[in-house]
């Protein structure tokens, strides 16, 4: 079962749009993972909440939106707030990962973002850029975590991130069975 962790924006659009079993929890309630944790609005109180989830857990994570930015500043990157928008980007492909299975080199997804990584962790790298964002999408190297700064459910391609995810998830889960 994935947990979306609901911040306020998407949450219950992602768990309509994933196949595999799935329940929303706000930030304080979630207890389970894998976890994909929404977009909403970025706040320091949040990412605390966030950041115990997160110590916690040894399951794949995806961030979406400001979940992406409490996930990086989880991890020790500088995250400030932005002004809201909403617009369709084009993305290009940098390098290959999990959740960019058979996409094209530049794919259109749609942003809404309110925060913005100023600088990613040493273990992290970057997947997918814009002209507007250095970070669409980046990996942890070391943990199964993921971060996407477009918001997936709003269409586009990247309705298809979270369909890899899922893919992820259950190979990642076949081979990290508990004993």
């Amino acid at each position: 079962m994935i947990t979306v962790v609901d911040n306020g924006r998407g949450a219950q659009e992602i768990s309509h749009l994933l196949r595999a079993k799935s329940t929303v929890a706000k930030p304080k309630d979630a207890k389970e993972g894998p976890f994909i944790i929404s977009d909403g609005r970025w706040s320091p109180e949040s990412q605390k909440i966030i950041s115990r989830l997160l110590e916690k857990t040894g399951k794949p994570v995806m961030g979406i939106g400001a979940g992406m930015g409490f996930l990086a500043a989880f991890c020790g990157a500088p995250v400030k707030e932005s002004k809201a928008m909403q617009k369709q980007e084009s993305v290009s492909l940098k390098k290959p990962s999990p959740l960019l299975l058979d996409f094209r080199r530049v794919f259109t997804v749609v942003e809404t973002g309110n925060c913005v990584v100023q600088e990613l962790p040493e273990n992290f790298s970057v997947h997918a850029s814009s002209k507007s964002c250095e970070f669409e999408v980046i990996q942890d190297m070391e943990r199964p975590f993921f971060g996407v700064h477009f918001n997936p459910e709003l269409g586009q391609d990247g309705v298809r991130i979270l369909g890899n995810f899922e893919k992820f998830i259950n190979v990642w889960e076949k081979y990290h069975k508990r004993e």
